[in-house]
């Protein structure tokens, strides 16, 4: 069986990958498909099920071993953009709508037990403004503020709860080994927060 070891990679290159590996083999035959990123396996089930290549997944430790079969040749499915499995629904128009961005567990330079205190408050404000974001991106030191016994994660709870879309970046998660820790928001990957960014009407760095 054809194996493709995808570890370490992001989305969309493991589905790249895997879809050339469907070209290089015969209808019926079977590739194995290695991961080690949860974002990157599930776009992967997603798209190869929509090539019709019946995926079928199994997981070993921290890593996801995916089988699939090339569909026929004919199959209309064979032409699915891997990219678009990346995308985020709903994020598609540049808007008047904005998105905050949280590079670090605190606000602006200086001392950092006020930088903290002051993102606590900008963040229980925020609950209370009309106008609210569509998505809140962290990332780096950011995601700090989306874990579980802090005040800053109820108040993303809150925000959640309204409607904003909460987006916790997954590279920098499984860098800071906090993944069990999470407590708000969907954790992403860069391809998808590019996405949000670039089709934001403008964007509030914090």
């Amino acid at each position: 069986m054809h194996t493709i070891d995808t570890k370490g990679k992001l989305c969309p290159e493991p589905l790249i990958m895997a879809k050339n590996g469907l070209r290089d083999v015969e209808e019926g035959e079977k590739i194995l498909v290695i991961s080690d990123n949860e974002t990157s396996f599930q776009n992967l089930m997603s798209f190869l099920s929509d090539l019709g290549a019946n995926p079928v997944a199994e997981q070993k430790g921290e890593e996801y071993f995916v089988e699939a079969t090339k569909p026929p040749e004919s199959s209309e499915k064979a032409e699915k953009n891997p990219e678009a499995y990346c995308s985020v629904p709903g994020v598609s128009e540049p808007s008047d709508d904005y998105v905050v961005v949280a590079r670090s567990c605190r606000m602006g330079e200086g001392d950092e037990e006020l930088g903290r205190l002051l993102i606590r408050g900008y963040f229980n404000a925020l609950k209370g403004m009309d106008n609210l974001p569509t998505h809140i991106v962290m990332y780096n030191g950011g995601i700090n503020l989306a874990l579980k016994d802090t005040d800053t994660a109820i108040a993303l709870g809150e925000l959640e709860d309204k409607g904003v879309t909460i987006i916790v970046c997954g590279t920098c998660v499984d860098f800071y080994r906090v993944k069990e820790k999470v407590a708000v928001g969907r954790i992403s990957n860069m391809y998808q927060i590019a996405n949000i960014l670039a089709e934001a009407g403008h964007v509030v760095y914090l």
